[in-house]
């Protein structure tokens, strides 16, 4: 049940039925038993936030009296499941943790880099009819990850190059025995020929949505693949599976629950170390507190799931840089040390990652740190809205939330849904365009045209009755290939072996991805803020002004007195050492004539040059200028074939 908060007393949340305005209820927290599991929630709740109850029990006495299991502050802001688990460290769990994941600097690092190959592995493991060969698997790696190959700094290092790659083929053995051995033996019941990559799902009822790594299609297991170490120090015997990815393991099997109707025992979730190689089940009490992810434990963390929105709802409503800095103050060893820890492990390498991060924000001086929190609070409130939008004036419902709060008719009124496909086409397990062409039912007369482009992210998802929507059945995510007015055609995300997860007599329905990498980009952006020196954060914020070199003032003279603005624009930003603003209204040239000729300008000096523009539609004008250059210059165009104009594809 979806209620809104209204206030509390020593023994009941008075709240009031969303759908019913006129009906209020007591929502029971302080008896035995209860007041424990509901209290780190029931301290943070403000007047007017929506909660959902879950599994409530009514009062056989008092009907307006209920008492639930749990209690999800704002469902409407859905939280990763990934980045909730992380905040089970072994330092202990805390929603601060949240905090200090967003605000880290995203490294091209070899573990991500193998955590990202082997992924491409078991893909390769899951659709090969023979088996795969390594070699060639590895092409296919550096086709898929060519530039964080090249770059990656730990790469230079000879000797660091020589153990990567050989964990690359270590892994990749071990996930052979995985998948040869282990997936047929007696009490898995595992089958790769029946299985589905990477399926998303969305669970309004607990606020928080996720994509496995594998499922069996009836839901019954499923597998979340870690390239990195379990926990070896805990028994000297074997591994065993770290917190956080129990963790992580107990909340797909509490979505699976809540929104797609399986029952948590009857679901068996399996953690896979590829590193040992160690396929274990996740639900299995190991002996050690925080390897155990029993049911029980799930109050617990969403208590902490809680806390994060809670602090998160605080910023965005507050607007005020002071509250803000409030939160922010959290961010240290004695406030996250929450096990009290004293070993060499937390000493040399949490702690002082952690006190980093703090050191860095005391080390900005006034501006710096009023521009870092200002700029902080607006991306939160930003992140806020675009998951739980809010009702506009004549606008219809916005944000993420409206997959489950609008009602079907509304959104199609909008052309933000489009209703009623049905499969002409199913190659969704083409390994490498996996693709789904569907038929559109005619537009009624004066209907509204669905605001959908190419390239645009896309959920899609059956919708054969009325109540289904993005939160009650397994999504599939993509991009929309082409769109015509009888049909449109989806490029998934992960293929399907399986094309049974997609039934061909079913109806479908598409609606708009939100995604949080934008977000996630923001925060990382102020990461590096935070990690640059003085001068860089002067220079940035105008406080100090940019350098430009004096050789240059004759020829910019020069130019200048010729009227040959396009030179002299192109000598002052070869002189510019710091950075060269040129600003003129659309169509004046800037690209076709300026950018051009700086391009030309610095080619001739050997310069190494990477162009960059907001929209895809701007960096295919400056393809375009590129491909005009005399004479003539390769280039890369980095992104996505369906952003991309058909002209540049080649280069991608």
């Amino acid at each position: 049940m979806r209620v809104e908060y209204i206030y509390k007393d020593e023994q009941y949340l008075h709240v009031q039925d969303v759908h019913v305005a006129t009906r209020e209820l007591l929502v029971r927290y302080n008896v035995l038993g209860v007041n424990d599991v509901f209290a780190p929630t029931v301290k943070v709740l403000r007047p007017h936030m929506q909660l959902n109850l879950l599994d409530y029990e009514t009062s056989k006495t008092d009907p307006q009296v209920l008492t639930p299991t749990l209690i999800i502050l704002e469902p409407d802001y859905l939280l990763d499941i990934s980045t909730l688990a992380e905040c089970f460290r072994e330092y202990g769990h805390h929603p601060a943790n949240h905090i200090l994941g967003r605000l880290r600097t995203g490294e091209n690092t070899l573990p991500i880099l193998l955590g990202n190959i082997v992924n491409l592995f078991l893909d390769e493991w899951v659709y090969a009819e023979t088996e795969p060969d390594y070699l060639t698997c590895m092409k296919k790696a550096f086709r898929t990850y060519p530039l964080e190959l090249a770059a990656c700094p730990d790469l230079e290092d000879e000797g660091k190059e020589r153990e990567f790659f050989a964990a690359c083929k270590l892994h990749f053995n071990n996930l052979r025995q995985i998948i040869q051995d282990t997936f047929r033996a007696p009490g898995y019941d595992l089958n790769r020929h029946d299985a589905v990559l990477e399926p998303s799902y969305i669970c309004e009822p607990l606020g928080l949505q996720g994509r496995l790594d594998y499922m069996q299609r009836d839901m019954t297991s499923f597998i979340e693949m870690k390239s990195g170490k379990a926990d070896e120090f805990t028994r000297r015997s074997h591994a065993m599976p770290k917190e956080n990815n129990a963790m992580q393991m107990l909340l797909y099997q509490a979505v699976l629950h809540y929104s797609m109707g399986m029952q948590h025992a009857d679901v068996h979730p399996y953690l896979l170390y590829t590193r040992y190689p160690m396929l274990c089940p996740a639900s299995i009490n190991w002996g050690a507190s925080w390897g155990n992810a029993n049911w029980e434990r799930l109050p617990e963390v969403m208590n902490t799931r809680n806390l994060i929105v809670s602090a998160e709802y605080l910023v965005s409503t507050c607007n005020s840089i002071s509250t803000t800095a409030e939160q922010l103050k959290q961010l240290s060893p004695e406030v996250l040390n929450v096990r009290k820890l004293s070993n060499k492990l937390w000493q040399n390498y949490m702690a002082p990652t952690i006190s980093q991060l703090q050191d860095q924000m005391d080390a900005l001086n006034p501006v710096e740190r009023t521009y870092f929190l200002r700029l902080y609070t607006f991306i939160c409130k930003e992140l806020y809205t675009s998951k739980c939008g809010g009702q506009l004036l004549d606008e219809g419902r916005t944000g993420m939330a409206s997959l489950w709060q609008a009602a079907a008719e509304e959104k199609e009124s909008a052309g933000e849904i489009i209703l009623g496909l049905t499969l002409a086409e199913n190659r969704a397990n083409d390994p490498t365009r996996p693709t789904l062409r569907l038929n559109r039912p005619p537009l009624p007369d004066g209907s509204v045209q669905p605001n959908f482009r190419l390239g645009d992210s896309v959920l899609l998802y059956e919708r054969n009755l009325s109540e289904d929507n993005a939160c009650t059945r397994m999504v599939f995510k993509g991009a929309l290939e082409s769109i015509t007015p009888t049909e449109l055609c989806i490029r998934l995300r992960s293929p399907q072996r399986n094309l049974h997860v997609l039934p061909p007599e079913s109806l479908y329905a598409v609606e708009h991805d939100s995604m949080d990498t934008t977000f996630r980009s923001m925060f990382g952006g102020l990461a590096y803020f935070l990690s640059a020196n003085p001068d860089r954060r002067s220079l940035l914020l105008g406080t100090r002004q940019p350098r430009f070199e004096t050789r240059l003032d004759n020829d910019i003279e020069r130019a200048t007195q010729a009227g040959d603005d396009i030179r002299r624009i192109t000598l002052k930003a070869q002189a510019a050492q710091d950075y060269f603003l040129l600003i003129g209204p659309p169509g004046t040239g800037k690209t076709s004539h300026a950018l051009r000729s700086m391009v030309e300008a610095f080619a001739e000096e050997g310069r190494e040059l990477l162009l960059m523009s907001y929209t895809n539609r701007a960096v295919d004008e400056m393809c375009k200028m590129l491909s005009r250059l005399n004479p003539p210059r390769d280039f890369i165009r980095l992104g996505n074939e369906l952003s991309c104009d058909e002209a540049y594809r080649d280069h991608l």
